[in-house]
């Protein structure tokens, strides 16, 4: 129904479809949006920033939530991200700052990245690195576990969490079990895939932690919440990461949650799956 699929699975029509894409502008917070939180956007940086405060306020001891959006490194952000964001920041009492960071392939990872972590430092000097949730589906939730491991390598204050949904953490799709998760995958092709990978990697290999952070180390990294669905074709990733993570006994607590038939980004949706993940996202901010 998106078109997501037909997308992905033509990598020859990939660079005209991005460029009609960048003649229209991404999806902005709607009037529900806007009659619920006070929405405030700073251009200063390069790229629209957007922070999403609740009308009726903010709850004491509430995280602020950094949420990386999804689409290949590719998409802008799409109005299911700001549903889900508003929904989690309604069931939490919090607050958020959601990037429309530069897209591949006008921004590679090698300059994308070092742009987040200046926005995740400047979050962390004025709400605290223990008060920060860090979050992202599909690319945005390998964005977000590439992030932290930057912030540990060069030694910043680490976010209090991080949450994955239907992370993409290997970006070259060369698992054994992808070709026939694709046959079920409703919105991800392979071939789309690693034209993606490629166009975000630039200049690094497609296997550089940066781009690919399940071959990044894990040791020192703050509690990690994932989520993924039999039938998404990013399956294998989230399996692998949690195995690395249980394999590694200086790896961070990893809750993982896999639903059986259920597609990629479906937590993003308010369906009765979305809505039970949302309830165990909420808990486990609460309780890490």
């Amino acid at each position: 129904m998106l078109g997501i699929k037909s997308f992905f699975s033509e990598p020859e029509k990939v660079a005209a479809r991005i460029r009609k894409m960048r003649e229209k502008r991404p999806a902005l917070p709607g009037k529900r949006l806007h009659r619920d939180f006070d929405i405030d956007v700073a251009h200063d940086r390069g790229y629209p920033v957007y922070t999403l405060t609740p009308k009726s306020g903010v709850k004491p001891g509430a995280a602020h939530i950094l949420y990386l959006h999804g689409g290949g490194y590719i998409m802008d952000i799409a109005s299911a991200h700001w549903g889900f964001v508003a929904r989690l920041c309604k069931a939490m009492g919090a607050s958020a700052t959601v990037p429309l960071y530069p897209l591949a392939p006008e921004s590679k990872a090698a300059k994308t990245l070092p742009k987040m972590q200046r926005l995740y430092q400047d979050l962390a000097a004025a709400h605290g690195a223990q008060n920060i949730t860090v979050m992202g589906d599909s690319a945005g939730g390998g964005m977000t576990l590439a992030l932290a491991q930057m912030l540990r390598d060069e030694g910043s204050p680490l976010p209090a969490r991080l949450v994955l949904l239907s992370p993409w953490l290997d970006a070259t799709g060369t698992h054994a079990m992808q070709p026939e998760l694709e046959k079920r995958d409703r919105m991800l092709a392979l071939a789309g895939l690693k034209q993606s990978g490629k166009m975000y990697a630039g200049d690094l290999p497609v296997t550089d932690p940066r781009v690919s952070p399940l071959f990044g180390e894990l040791h020192g990294l703050p509690p990690i919440q994932m989520f993924a669905g039999t039938w998404d074709i990013l399956l294998p990733d989230a399996r692998r990461l949690k195995e690395k993570a249980d394999a590694d006994s200086n790896a961070p607590m990893t809750e993982y949650h896999e639903y059986k038939k259920m597609f990629h980004v479906w937590m993003l949706l308010p369906i009765r799956e979305g809505k039970k993940a949302m309830r165990q996202i909420v808990e486990f901010m609460k309780n890490t």
